[in-house]
């Protein structure tokens, strides 16, 4: 089995290892050292008093897909 590493848990970074985990069998590792995930496209509707500032934010590991270390 292949393994894989991808750099940064940004929504690119997540999407990509949840994409990967069900198109291949690679092992798929993520480096991200950040605590908390920030939806940043949300921040537009937080400035218009749409939206909560603290709704935007998730601890990393509650947004990680499963089966990626």
């Amino acid at each position: 089995m292949k393994n894989l590493l991808i750099i940064g848990g940004g929504t690119a970074g997540i999407m990509t290892a949840a994409q990967l985990l069900k198109q291949t069998s690679f092992n798929v590792s993520l480096i991200e050292p950040a605590e908390y995930h920030y939806y940043q496209p949300a921040w537009t509707l937080v400035g218009a008093n749409a939206y909560k500032y603290g709704d935007t934010k998730k601890s990393m590991s509650s947004i990680m897909p499963k089966g990626v270390n």
